[in-house]
């Protein structure tokens, strides 16, 4: 019965579809309206000059900024950086570049800090299912989604553009970064490539008992180089895209500082390499798209001194995936539109260990909706979404089959005065247990359930204040989530051996207010303002006589801020950004011996952009991190750097 269920979702699916909800597309004139009160985007997005306002090294900065996340960051350049959105795991999490899923089936975590920050143009988050209808349906049915879009794969009509950037910075710190593109209304053609490397060496203080430990930390050098291309076309009514991307990685992993053993000599070499077509319909009152990924993930690990084996430990892993799609609707009246999606992920593992696993999964989805306007006063979203999982593992076995059917509502008021807008959703949500939580030898565990988790979001904003030279806005976000079977991952003796267990129940209870102010001072001078707060209590309520009962759930902060301030004169500006994390546990008993205290990181950063003739440009940037140089660690024992500095020079053509 169920895979008949799916069957007809699917048969219904491939109608329609439409592009990529990040894409601009100009002629066909498909447009995505991200969650904002007005026409400008201040919420959960940033573009391309606050991006570079900020010099954040890479997506794990940018998306801190974000209300409602969580980073777990295991050192600093180089160092594992993963997201968790309102206390769900960072596997609950899409992240988006440029229409298509990040994908890692093995490991599930996708690194941020592999993540570059050179080329994005734009970056925004959330939780609320807004219209993103050309979007994979494995985006559409996640947790949280982030979307990510990049200079090099959106279409334009500027002709010839060509940028590049060099950076310097602390730890050895050295990166490069170039593309050559051209558009017009017709192509799409770019080409770039990147360079990073850092030895990855700082000092750090972390007290023990009443002792204080000075180090230098070892084994984080880190190394990675991209290269990529793409092609486009475009027709009256329709935009193909072709693509390329090669990522190679080389680093150390850092193992946990414990007490005076700071050894650590375990590598890790990782290469990806992605391919994707991308197809785009849109006439009269149809859209559609099809699309197709392949992806496929090269990792060796190295432990030279793994006991008991001569000679240490060396294994090869490749994990394979492949996501082909479509989506799509119609609009049946001014008030009525109809949405279908169905999409198809891949996934195998291939490891050089003959006692590992080798798992191949394959998860279809298929989804339903439509969007409603009632009477022009409420807005309804509603869609259901069918999952289907199979999974077969040849050397023992494997997770079997799951299905689920995930819901999702929204209700949402037209905006009254002062543009006071509300929204009420409910969605449900589920993501499977990765290749390595389940199989890896060292900590694989069989008989990991699926996380699942109910969400509750109410949400108001506002601009009270809206004059030309000045703006207030205003936004708060309530929400609850019922998860069973949460799974949580701690790491171990290194960044490559964790610690992974199901959480039967657990409820997390959440509040996010974001506001800001912006002033034009005069014709050269503007200045502007934002904060942001959340709070995420996090609870284990599986068992009463439990000592984790109620006990906030390790490592998620129970408060998380952010406060910016920057001025800018012409083309020069300073921006001053602070990021507050409050203590939190690195275990699920909230006992003194667990607590990971919390800490305030305050980094400035000063720009100049220069407008040369004709189309030239040259952007200065100066950070320095950690302007106070504080002692602090996201996770237990894998302490922060100290104060640091980067400088970015970057030239522009067009």
């Amino acid at each position: 019965m169920r895979i008949i269920f799916v069957f007809f979702i699917f048969i219904a699916a491939p109608s329609f579809g439409q592009k990529p909800a990040i894409q601009e597309l100009q002629e066909i004139n498909i447009s995505y309206s991200l969650d904002s009160i007005s026409s400008k985007k201040k919420w959960e997005e940033m573009e391309t000059s606050e991006i570079e306002a900020l010099q954040a090294e890479d997506a794990a900065d940018l998306i801190q900024k974000l209300t409602g996340t969580s980073i777990k960051s295991y050192g600093g350049l180089g160092g594992l950086k993963t997201v968790s959105s309102r206390g769900l795991g960072a596997k609950h999490s899409a992240i988006i570049a440029d229409g298509f899923n990040i994908q890692n089936t093995q490991n599930g975590q996708i690194n941020l800090g592999q993540i570059h920050t050179d080329n994005i143009t734009h970056i925004s988050g959330g939780s609320a299912r807004k219209p993103m209808l050309m979007l994979p349906v494995s985006a559409q049915v996640s947790g949280s989604i982030f979307l990510v879009e990049t200079f090099e794969n959106y279409f334009g009509n500027a002709g010839l553009q060509y940028r590049t950037l060099g950076k310097l910075g602390s730890f050895n710190q050295k990166g490069t970064y170039s593309a050559l593109k051209f558009t017009n209304k017709k192509i799409l053609l770019c080409a770039h490539g990147s360079f990073r490397n850092a030895d990855g060496t700082y000092p750090y203080t972390i007290p023990n008992g009443d002792l204080t430990i000075n180090g230098i930390r070892q084994n984080n050098d880190y190394q990675d180089n991209s290269f990529g291309a793409t092609i486009g076309f475009k027709g009256r009514n329709s935009i193909v895209r072709m693509g390329y991307l090669q990522k190679n990685f080389n680093q150390g992993l850092p193992g946990a500082i414990i007490f005076y053993n700071t050894f650590s000599d375990e590598r890790m070499t990782s290469g990806e390499q992605n391919i994707f077509v991308d197809y785009v319909l849109k006439k009269n009152k149809y859209f559609f798209r099809g699309f197709l990924k392949l992806n496929k993930n090269e990792l060796l690990y190295k432990d030279p001194d793994y006991l008991g084996q001569i000679g240490g430990l060396q294994v090869r892993y490749e994990n394979k995936t492949l996501q082909i799609g479509t989506s799509g609707g119609v609009e049946l009246s001014e008030n009525l539109k109809i949405h279908f999606g169905l999409e198809q992920v891949t996934s195998e593992l291939n490891v050089s260990d003959s006692s590992f696993a080798r798992p191949r999964r394959i998860h279809n989805y298929g989804l339903i909706g439509l969007t409603f306007n009632l009477k022009h006063q409420l807005h309804l979203k509603a869609q259901l979404a069918a999952q289907y999982i199979t999974e077969e593992n040849t050397v023992a076995g494997g997770a079997g089959e799951q299905f689920r059917l995930n819901p999702f509502i929204e209700l949402t008021t037209k905006e009254f005065k002062h543009n006071l807008k509300h929204s009420l959703w409910y969605r449900s949500s589920f993501r499977m247990p990765t290749f390595n939580e389940l199989y890896y030898k060292n900590i694989g565990n069989i008989n990991l359930e699926p996380e699942e988790a109910h969400q509750i979001n109410y949400t108001w904003s506002l601009l009270p204040i809206q004059k030309n030279n000045f703006e207030m806005y205003l936004r708060n976000n309530l929400y609850i989530n019922l998860v069973e079977n949460k799974i949580v991952a701690i790491p171990t003796q290194n960044l490559f051996v964790w610690s992974i267990q199901n959480i039967d129940k657990a409820r997390v209870y959440g509040l996010d207010i974001k506001t800001g102010m912006e002033w034009k001072l005069s014709a050269d001078w503007k200045a502007a303002i934002s904060a942001s707060y959340s709070l995420q209590k996090a609870l284990d309520i599986t068992d009463r006589s439990a000592p984790t009962f109620r006990h906030q759930i390790a490592y998620i902060p129970l408060h998380t801020s952010n406060i910016d301030l920057s001025m800018n004169y012409r083309g020069a500006g300073i921006r001053f950004s602070n990021h507050l994390v409050s203590s939190r546990y690195c275990l699920n008993e909230n006992i003194a011996n667990n607590k990971v205290d919390g800490f305030l990181i305050s980094s400035i950063s000063a720009f100049y952009n220069l407008k040369l003739p004709n189309h030239h440009s040259i952007n200065m940037r100066f950070t320095v991190k950690n302007l106070l140089d504080n002692s602090y660690a996201y996770m237990r024992s894998y302490v922060m750097p100290g104060r640091n500095y980067l400088i970015v020079m970057k030239y522009a053509f067009n």
